[in-house]
């Protein structure tokens, strides 16, 4: 949970002290991408400077072996909570395949008098179905269990196992009906790049950066599924933006209509901009 009272932090004071947490902040490990060739890259995002910032990011609050770092930092559920994760616009697999690898490190996976617990179900979407066969090697090439989209398929899994669960469908609507606010975590990096409306078509790699004006046309429509799907009270949600994006204009909307909060988590200049992790979390009235 986040207070309202940090909610009145001016943004500018908040990007601040997100860059200073992600120059404070080891770089991360990159999930092993070597089956990869030029050839797949040219259908499927290559990972670049926003993937970097969202694995730097995610091992800030999910690495246990880091110094200084403390679970209570997350600010919601313990993550011997989370049973969902959901990627959408998965790409190459990179960000969930890097998640599945900081949650098996932890202690609370197969610990010595630890209840049983079921699998973790890590479901990923993206409409280009070159991403969901590269997602597919991604998984296999990192030791990672990886099965077909059926809801069906996960009682065969064995409960000691981390599954990744593939989707090719338009961002998350082929889970809206079965899964509402059942997704305790969610990662999302959208097409976030300025371009005219025109842009935003067809299912290729395209579709990867193209974001319509002020970038927002692709992630306005994923807001209300985001919100759809975030397990209440603990759930969590992270996005990539440009300031061009206008994520303090999201961070206004999203409060009003859903009562959650977002706010900057890290920060980096890549180039000509100015990226930004921003966190999503239910909100508390103190």
């Amino acid at each position: 949970f986040l207070s309202l009272k940090k909610m009145r932090k001016s943004w500018v004071e908040m990007n601040m002290e997100a860059e200073e947490r992600a120059k404070s902040s080891p770089v991360a490990s990159m999930p092993s991408l070597d089956h990869l060739s030029r050839a797949d890259y040219e259908h499927v995002y290559e990972p670049s400077d926003d993937t970097f910032l969202f694995l730097d990011a995610l091992s800030y609050e999910y690495d246990k072996s880091r110094p200084g770092w403390r679970e209570s930092r997350r600010g919601d559920a313990t993550i011997q909570n989370i049973n969902r994760t959901l990627e959408v616009g998965c790409g190459t697999g990179a960000i969930t395949i890097h998640f599945i690898k900081l949650w098996q490190s932890l202690s609370v996976i197969n610990a010595v008098g630890s209840p049983k617990r079921p699998p973790l179900f890590h479901h990923v979407t993206d409409i280009n179905p070159h991403a969901i066969n590269v997602t597919k090697r991604t998984a296999a090439a990192n030791g990672i269990i990886c099965i077909e989209g059926s809801l069906e398929h996960q009682e065969q899994c064995d409960a000691t196992n981390s599954v990744l669960q593939t989707w090719q469908c338009d961002l998350a609507s082929a889970l809206l009906n079965d899964l509402s606010k059942q997704i305790d975590v969610i990662f999302f990096n959208p097409p976030y790049v300025c371009t005219p409306n025109e842009e935003v078509r067809g299912c290729g790699i395209e579709a990867s950066w193209a974001g319509g004006v002020d970038g927002r046309l692709v992630l306005d429509r994923a807001l209300p599924q985001i919100a759809q799907l975030l397990a209440f009270p603990h759930g969590v949600a992270y996005f990539i933006s440009i300031d061009e994006n206008k994520p303090h204009e999201i961070a206004q909307q999203m409060n009003d209509m859903y009562g959650i909060v977002v706010e900057p988590l890290m920060r980096r200049k890549c180039k000509n901009e100015y990226l930004t992790l921003q966190k999503m979390s239910y909100k508390i009235i103190e």
